[in-house]
């Protein structure tokens, strides 16, 4: 083990920006590969005010899909390669960067880079703490706790533990990861803030219906029912699968398009020629355009086993769909039962049919739709959550 945990000093104590000048903040991350948090990430770096803070990327696993975006944000880039298994080295190389590049505050996503920046960030207020110097004692650390990160698992509890006796705030997207952050990680109440995703409501917006479905070459009449989201177990594809064969004994004008990518699509390809769902599920990969696909949708389903809070279901509530997803994590904050949308148990493919077909025969569905961006304006537009982490990163560097 790296050190013991030292006594956090009270926030604003670590390095501030000299007068005039942003102060540097490290967005520590696995990759930026394709996913909702990552997107977080980025419009973090899009938003956040510059002349009060510089930004920086630093992967611990490879640049990733959308780091081509940086470029564009004119953000840097650095990856430091974590090695396989525990890596003891990576907190020292990560501290030895923050020190070269007077890095004020460390913004951690996730368990693993909360644990390895939150150690750099120790060691390297040690460093300059030991030397006398170090810009008022080295960097401090906010880290987002994008999801429920494996409450029942005692060991990554323990490790989350850890790296929050090195975390200045500890923000939680959702009430529920705020429970867990409190009651199972044991956070210090005092440390944990709740700051909810946010997404532009102007760009996901109800759209039109018939241009959405040609782009992506699917049927213009018929229940067209969508989801967004990484062909991955967690996701649960299966269930949904499972559930749009048995709606299409009712409803044989259903449509179902999975955009996303992922490790399971060939099983989940698979499964659908063995439902004989040819022709009416479409898989069209990761795509860019979402927020213009969105529009060619009925509904919106999403199957998950587990969620901190999913920015595609914000997402697709902005843009006017009505939902069907599971009562998992932050979901049912999302969704308001009866009024927005339906929510199911997790891996029950009969009542999550029975909750597609419940929503094709409403005759208020588009109205159902409406209920849920009017929420989405009120609670998780993008300015809200852009301003409550400035406010954040301003209180934790101490102005």
């Amino acid at each position: 083990m790296i050190g013991a945990p030292e006594a956090l000093p009270t926030p604003g104590t670590g390095p501030r920006a000299a007068p005039g000048r942003p102060a540097k903040v490290a967005h520590v991350v696995l990759s930026l590969n394709v996913g909702g948090l990552e997107r977080v990430v980025l419009r973090l770096l899009e938003r956040t005010a510059r002349d009060r803070f510089a930004p920086v990327v630093c992967a611990l696993q490879e640049p990733g899909a959308l780091a081509e975006e940086l470029a564009r944000l004119d953000v840097p880039l650095v990856v430091i390669a974590r090695r396989p298994g525990l890596d003891p080295g990576l907190p020292v190389r990560l501290s030895a960067w923050m020190r070269r590049e007077g890095i004020g505050l460390v913004h951690t996503h996730n368990p693993g880079p909360h644990l390895y920046g939150a150690l750099a960030a120790g060691l390297a207020r040690a460093a300059g703490l030991a030397g006398g110097g170090g810009g008022g004692g080295g960097p401090r650390v906010i880290h987002t706790k994008h999801g429920r990160n494996y409450p029942k698992q005692k060991r990554k509890v323990l490790v989350n533990r850890l790296a929050t006796a090195l975390t200045d705030r500890v923000v939680a997207v959702s009430d529920d990861a705020r429970a867990v952050a409190l009651e199972v990680e044991r956070v210090d109440p005092a440390k944990v803030v709740t700051i909810l995703n946010g997404v532009d409501t102007e760009v996901f917006r109800p759209g039109d219906a018939g241009a959405a479905r040609a782009r992506l070459g699917v049927p213009a009449a018929g229940y067209h029912v969508g989801c967004v989201a990484r062909l991955s177990p967690e996701k649960d594809h299966a269930t949904l699968l499972a559930a749009f064969a048995r709606l299409r004994e009712v409803r044989a004008d259903a449509h179902l398009t999975l955009i996303g990518d992922g490790p399971v699509r060939p099983a989940l390809e698979q499964q659908a020629a063995r439902l004989g769902l040819a022709g009416a599920v479409t898989f069209t990969g990761t795509r860019g355009d979402v927020a213009e696909l969105l529009a060619a949708f009925d509904v919106f389903a999403l199957a998950s086993l587990t969620e901190g809070i999913s920015l595609t279901l914000i997402e697709a509530a902005s843009a006017g769909l009505p939902i069907v997803a599971t009562r998992v994590g932050g979901n049912p904050e999302i969704v308001q039962e009866g009024e927005t949308g339906l929510l199911v148990s997790p891996g029950a493919p009969e009542t999550l049919a029975a909750a597609l077909e419940a929503v094709a025969v409403r005759e208020d569905r588009a109205a159902m739709g409406m209920r849920g961006r009017a929420r989405m304006i009120e609670r998780f537009g993008m300015d809200r959550m852009i301003r409550a982490y400035e406010a954040l990163y301003a209180e934790v560097l101490g102005g």
